[in-house]
Order: structure tokens, then sequence, then C-alpha cells
């Protein structure tokens, strides 16, 4: 339902043109669930927030981009090509693609209840009286798990806890039905009884739904728990990707592999973690070669550090870009060993 292809974005700033995101390329499939995984700064959110394009003024987004998106009726969608004003695009955002952003308290207007804005964006994209509207948002509100909705809806954000407004977040964005929805790390703020209720959650309603969903994060644990399809982020670029179960069984790139090391274990709590050294560099000072060299514990001096590795597939849905994998023989699909 979704294909991006070669995403570059950059940015005009007072240091000069920036450019977080490099060359970035993935898919949705409906019903199917995409992680974006990696550190702060790997330009996860701001690749997803292109599709709706929401990026800034000084953003730019390079002319070779190919974005994309199969509507509920059919219609191919060509979202880079959308004029910012449209009415195609207005009704893409927020109506055909949902987003649940990372913070709810910056996301939701703290001057207006909880009810007048889902009633407003339920009818900005479905034809609804604002009675019909107001049963909608208090319906949502008590499929997501809010207690007593028809007087929370009247509410505040501020009146809400952590978790209810999170739960109040999502009821937002799927108010209007989307056919596909773009959660930003909506359980980072939120402890781990609330995070594992809400993965619950949005399980559940992907599931009722049939809606395919783009998960950003950077928790591989989180990932493996709601993911089909996972893409990991490493400054700007996919380095890794591929079904989840094979990713995380079988890691191809020394960043997943650190990424998958740094994950604590109820078996081994008496073991020291091995977190992954150094800090990612700013995309002002983006190092030559592959971008991950300056952290690598199996860098090839002369190799790594000078020219960028290609984008490897191993087999089918199944890609790594390094030059371990760029040197070593091609697997044929009989030699590869499938997880059980």
């Amino acid at each position: 339902m979704l294909t991006v292809e070669n995403l570059t974005i950059s940015f005009h700033t007072d240091e000069g043109l920036i450019t977080p995101v490099q060359g970035v390329s993935f898919e949705v499939k409906a019903g199917r669930t995409l992680g974006i995984v990696g550190e702060s700064g790997s330009g996860k959110s701001v690749s997803t927030k292109a599709l709706m394009r929401l990026l800034p003024g000084n953003a730019v987004i390079s002319s070779e981009a190919r974005m994309t998106y199969t509507d509920s009726s059919g219609a191919v969608v060509k979202i880079e090509s959308l004029k910012p004003k449209s009415r195609t695009l207005r009704q893409l955002r927020g109506g055909e693609i949902g987003m649940i952003f990372q913070e709810p308290m910056a996301s939701f207007s703290p001057v207006y209840t909880i009810g007048n804005q889902m009633i407003e964006s339920i009818r900005l994209h479905r034809k609804a009286s604002k009675k019909e509207a107001r049963e909608i948002a208090v319906d949502m509100l008590n499929r997501v798990g809010i207690s007593n909705a028809a007087a929370r809806v009247d509410q505040y954000p501020h009146e809400l806890s952590g978790g209810m407004r999170q739960r109040a977040m999502i009821a937002l964005a799927l108010s209007a039905g989307p056919a596909l929805l773009i959660a930003d790390e909506p359980t980072t703020a939120l402890d781990v009884t609330i995070q594992a209720q809400v993965l619950e959650l949005m399980a559940e309603l992907q599931r009722d739904l049939g809606m395919g969903m783009i998960f950003i994060t950077h928790d591989l644990g989180v990932i493996a728990q709601v993911a089909d399809d996972v893409a990991v982020m490493y400054l700007g670029t996919i380095v890794e990707r591929g079904a989840t179960r094979d990713v995380i069984r079988n890691p191809r790139h020394p960043y997943t592999q650190g990424l998958l090391k740094a994950i604590p274990s109820l078996d081994t709590l008496h073991d020291r973690l091995s977190p992954v050294p150094g800090d990612i560099p700013s995309p002002t000072e983006r190092p030559t070669g592959c971008p991950f060299h300056t952290r690598c514990a199996q860098i090839r001096a002369g190799q790594c550090d000078t020219y960028a590795p290609p984008e490897v597939t191993i087999r089918e849905g199944r890609a790594v870009r390094c030059w371990l994998d760029a040197d070593a023989p091609a697997q044929t699909p009989a030699a590869v060993e499938e997880p059980a």
C-alpha cells in the first residue's frame, strides 16, 4: 500500500545544507506492520513526517524521491508531487494516513477539550453531523480502554494521566478510519505496565480494522512484539531490513548486532551489558564511507572508512548495507537456513 524509493531529505540551516535522511527505501503492505528502529538522530521521524508532508519550510525532498500510496479506493497517489494546500493532501493526511505523535501533550491543543479536537477531525474526513461525530469520538475512546468515555470526552488534555493521553492520541488518530497508521514512538514516555497495555491495544485495533502500520522506536524488544518487518536505520540510512523474526535471529549488520547485545535479559542478570560504543555522529559531520565505521568493531581500514557500501540483497525481502556482506559470496535459497 505504500512504497518509498530513494528518499533524501535536506534542511537549509545557518550552518549550511544538512542531510539527515539519505537514500531511504522501504514498503508497507496492507495489514502488516513495518518497524523502523534506530537511535535518536537516525532520521526515523523525519522520514515518516515526509509521508505526511509535515516537514518545516526549510526542508528539501530530493527530486529522485518517490513516495507512492495506494488509497482505499485503489487510486495511486504520488505524495511527493502533491501541493501543500491541495484537497488530495488534506484527505490523505489524517484521513487515509493517521499519525500518533511521540508526545501527546504537545500534539493536543491545551485550550480545547479532547472531544472537541476529535469531533473536528472526524467531521473533516467523514460525513457526520456534530452529534454523530461526538458519538464516534465516545465510541473510539471506549475502544482504546478509557473508562467513563462519555465524561472524559469533555475533559482537557491536562486533566488526563500520561497513559490516558496516549490512549486518547491513538483514538484521535484512528477516529477518521485511516488505512495506514504511523506510530512515532507511542510508548516512550510510559511506564512498562502501561506500555504493554498500549502495544496490546494497538495490535488488537490493527487486527480489527485491517490497517497497515509503521511503528517507529529505538527499542528492538518492542519491535519483536509488534512488527512483521523491520528496517534498521543509522544516520539517515537503512543499514538492514527484512522479516523481523529473521533479522533478530540472524542479524547481519554490526549495528543491528550491537543493538541486540545491548538489550538486558533476565537470563543474564549478572553479566555486564554490551553497549554500542561511542555516539551517533551529527549529520553536519557525516563520516566518509560507511556511516557506522566510526563505532564498528569489525571495520576494514581503507575500505569501510573510504567507500559507502552498496545494499546487498541476501534473498527476497532481506538486505543489508555492509562491506562484510558485499564481499561475501552470494547465497542461494537452498543454502539459507530459515529460522525455526
